[in-house]
């Protein structure tokens, strides 16, 4: 008499058996095909090597970010995406800082990174081929950095002269959230009063940066019939401390007649 359930049961192991070699063979990707097109389906399979090693630093130019390259086809990357977002800011989703860097190089620094004392995130992610060929691959691990806040100068005054307007203030103090940048000067700006040929005054750009530290200077480029009032704040490289408060309005030393000193 013929055991069915013997039967059955040996059918049921090669069945098993099947499954798993099946599972093992599907398991199996050379590394070839990482970031081609699968002839099967059609899709683009992602490539799966990520860049390691992310580190941010502020620099003078800006938060400075260094990477490693991914381990596996390295030779095939074209570019680098980096994203960040705000974490004190409760943001939850990244956004771009560049889409795509156009180079091999493992380095990059963000100029845009510059409200004061916030905190960023950031994360890099590696780029294969191009256009509608391009794969991404996974992201590395994220690193925060805290943006420093610059000590603002303090005590500005403005006085006129026969010279034009002397400004003069006093240098911001340090403190623990301080930038631990060299301060690089100063800019000024300048705003006349409301009169009959400026209806509508605007802040000037006086000068973007005195590229000094010395704690005065002369406007020499107004008018005896015109008032200005004055704005101060550091440069401390890409960053910029907040604005002192606001001097004026004074007089100029100049007369319609007199051409200005340049």
């Amino acid at each position: 008499m013929v055991n069915r359930r013997a039967i059955l049961r040996s059918s049921e192991l090669r069945g098993l058996a099947l499954a798993v070699l099946l599972a093992a063979l599907l398991a199996f990707q050379p590394a070839s095909i990482v970031g081609q097109t699968d002839p099967q389906t059609g899709t683009t399979n992602p490539p799966t090597a990520a860049p390691t090693s992310l580190a941010a630093s502020v620099q003078a130019a800006g938060v400075s970010l260094t990477w490693s390259a991914p381990t596996l086809e390295v030779e095939t990357v074209s570019g680098y995406h980096v994203s960040r977002k705000r974490i004190l800011e409760y943001e939850t989703s990244w956004t771009t800082v560049v889409a795509d860097t156009k180079q091999t190089d493992t380095s990059y620094v963000d100029a845009t990174a510059s409200v004061n004392g916030a905190k960023y995130e950031y994360r890099v992610s590696a780029l294969r081929g191009s256009g509608d060929d391009q794969t991404e691959s996974g992201y590395s691990n994220a690193v925060q950095v805290t943006i420093p806040n610059p000590p603002r100068p303090v005590d500005l005054t403005a006085s006129s002269t026969d010279d034009g307007v002397e400004l003069s203030w006093s240098a911001g103090h340090l403190s623990w959230q301080s930038v631990s940048l060299s301060l690089t000067g100063y800019e000024i700006r300048r705003i006349e009063t409301k009169h009959h040929g400026n209806l509508n005054p605007e802040w000037e750009v006086l000068v973007a940066n005195t590229n000094s530290t010395d704690t005065s200077y002369l406007d020499a480029t107004g008018y005896t019939t015109i008032e200005y009032s004055y704005a101060i704040r550091g440069v401390h490289g890409y960053l910029h401390s907040y604005w002192e408060g606001i001097a004026g309005p004074v007089s100029g030393h100049l007369t319609l007649d007199e051409p200005t000193v340049e």
